[in-house]
């Protein structure tokens, strides 16, 4: 249930039904609205602070911070106390072939996006794989689109396409041997793999997303 109705949500934010920066219903309004327990309603909201869409406060309303995964340019992420940088840094961006066909049905091919995330000393804490169909965002497209942008964002304000759902798949694995050279590990460190999968109104899959960590980081957005 609590996965129906953070998907529920996170609909209302993105067609800001729900706008950033209003206050987010109480507890009871939410069970009320949705008709679910009051457990459900915790776990959802759980869900919402951990991933920086709402914030929480003792004796003040609920806050709607953010769009699905769009991250304002003063995000910080904090490891032990240091702040470090979060923007992207683009590797690669070109046309592939589809070898997801599973995922994306019907589409010949697909733009591929490789970036990656540094700390402050400038050692490699996340890569990203992205890869978008041709038929959402065209054959013709200059990759500067992708420099230092949530690519989610880039979809929304530059290609208006409209998030209705998003899965999210997280397994552990082990780095292959390029992606250990990045990281600057031996070959089969394990790894996380957190995968996004984000589909438009149609229910198409319009960007998946895969990014390998080594090392978990808290990720803490300030806004103001």
């Amino acid at each position: 249930k609590y996965k129906k109705i953070y998907e529920q949500i996170v609909k209302l934010i993105l067609t800001n039904e729900w706008p950033v920066g209003s206050k987010m219903k109480s507890e009871n309004e939410l069970i009320n609205f949705f008709g679910v327990s009051r457990i459900t309603i915790r776990n959802v909201l759980n869900i919402l602070e951990n991933e920086g869409r709402i914030l929480r406060s003792r004796g003040k309303a609920t806050l709607i911070l953010d769009k699905l995964l769009k991250n304002k340019k003063n995000t910080e992420i904090k490891d032990f106390g240091v702040t470090l940088n979060a923007d992207y840094k683009l590797l690669d961006a070109q046309v592939v072939k589809n070898n997801f066909t599973k995922k994306f049905k019907n589409s010949s091919s697909l733009h591929y996006i490789k970036r990656i995330r540094r700390l402050k000393n400038n050692q490699i804490y996340l890569i990203s794989r992205a890869y978008i169909p041709i038929e959402v965002i065209g054959n013709d497209v200059n990759k500067d689109i992708f420099k230092d942008k949530n690519l989610l964002e880039v979809l929304i304000n530059q290609f208006s396409i409209k998030i209705i759902r998003s899965e999210q798949e997280v397994t552990a694995i082990h780095l292959n041997k390029n992606d250990s050279e990045l990281f600057k590990t031996t070959q089969g460190y394990p790894a996380i793999s957190n995968t996004w999968y984000l589909h438009d109104i149609e229910n198409k899959l319009v960007l998946m997303d895969q990014e390998l960590t080594v090392k978990p980081i808290k990720v803490e957005n300030l806004y103001h």
